[in-house]
């Protein structure tokens, strides 16, 4: 048969191609990167020093160009390469809890704010959980991802007219939901429960748009402007991720394993309550079959 089946429904069509459309996208142009050694770890400090010290000028500069705290011995960063530069389009990092006592710099810094004293991340140490932290994208990549179109004008007029579609297709800020996406894909792979971060309210409500969601664990605080601290379950973020998106965090997801597969955490890096170097990965892996099912091992 030359023609697809007129029974097929065009709608389910139309999904599959923007699914798809999506993933060709960002992958024709980017990779993913584990900074699984010295110079990739580099590589995520300059993007760190060139957006959060020579840009925002919420830190110092230093003479390395090198943006590096005390948190970044017990942390695992990961960084978006642009293919056709080579340059970092954007980077990530996951702070795991201090061996003696299990705070994460979130604790350390503002326990007063949060709600309740069972909401810190120390009091769920044994069931595994880290913070998200130093999401940073240089500012030609953020200017970037708003003129790259992922689609010709004339066929996203014809998407934005779907009642189907789930979020705006115009304005998607794919470097940083695909930050997201990695940082989810190693708390997966560490089997982690929580994750904790401190973020703008106003960048919560964007990423509730696209299904991302960030739970309320406190107060406000001024913090290099209004932040609030918050916390989401990787298991939840994939099942409530926007339809539309499910391919996208598959992809990145499949994409990641050979770097998460030969991650290396030093001794100091290991909460002894969380055997991490022993997990077996398949435990938290996407289900090919329905996209909303993500199993874990008991």
């Amino acid at each position: 048969m030359k023609r697809i089946p007129s029974f097929l429904p065009r709608v389910l069509l139309k999904e599959t191609s923007l699914d798809e459309e999506i993933v060709r996208f960002f992958f024709s142009r980017y990779q993913l990167v584990v900074a699984n050694d010295d110079d990739e770890k580099e590589v995520s400090f300059k993007t760190r020093h060139k957006v959060y010290c020579e840009e925002m000028k919420f830190e110092q500069t230093t003479a390395s160009s090198l943006e590096i705290d005390q948190y970044d011995d017990r942390a695992i960063n990961c960084y978006i390469k642009h293919l056709p530069t080579g340059e970092c389009a954007g980077t990530i990092r996951l702070v795991l809890p201090k061996e003696e006592d299990g705070s994460l710099p979130l604790e350390e810094k503002f326990s007063d704010a949060f709600s309740s004293s069972s909401l810190l991340p120390s009091s769920l140490t044994s069931e595994g959980v880290c913070e998200i932290s130093r999401l940073a994208v240089p500012r030609e990549f953020r200017v970037r991802q708003f003129k790259s179109k992922v689609f010709p004008r004339k066929k996203l007029n014809k998407i934005k007219q779907s009642k189907n579609l789930d979020f705006n297709l115009e304005h998607f800020p794919y470097l940083s939901i695909a930050l997201y996406l990695m940082a989810t894909s190693v708390c997966l792979h560490l089997n982690m429960s929580h994750a904790y971060v401190l973020m703008e309210p106003k960048l919560a409500r964007r990423m509730r748009a696209f299904g991302i969601h960030f739970n309320e664990v406190g107060e406000a605080i001024s913090f290099k402007g209004k932040r609030v601290p918050y916390r989401l379950s990787p298991l939840d973020f994939v099942n409530d991720l926007s339809k539309t998106l499910k391919r996208f965090q598959r992809e990145v997801h499949d994409t990641m394993q050979p770097s998460l597969q030969k991650m290396s955490l030093g001794m100091s890096m290991l909460d002894n309550k969380v055997d991490y170097a022993n997990i077996d990965y398949n435990s938290a892996v996407f289900q090919r079959v329905g996209d909303s099912k993500v199993s874990r091992a008991a």
